[in-house]
């Protein structure tokens, strides 16, 4: 996975770590729930239709070490 340089102190969202200032880190989107695009009425969820529900994703950051396990491309 691609790194960048930390600008500020982060946590690790995999093993929970601190990522310092200045080392290395990526951007991992992950799924948070589900949004819908429903009209506003009072219907209970179960009614709504399933194409009415599209993914919501937010991006975290995540340590050098848990982007590249094998120890990345240093060649």
């Amino acid at each position: 996975m691609k790194t960048k340089r930390s600008m500020k102190e982060r946590d690790c969202h995999l093993c929970k770590g601190k990522i310092e200032k200045g080392e290395q880190y990526a951007m991992k989107s992950i799924s948070a729930g589900k949004t819908c695009t429903w009209g506003r009425d009072d219907r209970p969820v179960e009614e709504i239709p399933a194409w009415a529900w599209s993914p919501y994703r937010i991006k975290v950051a995540v340590c050098d070490p848990c982007a590249n396990p094998e120890g990345g491309c240093d060649a």
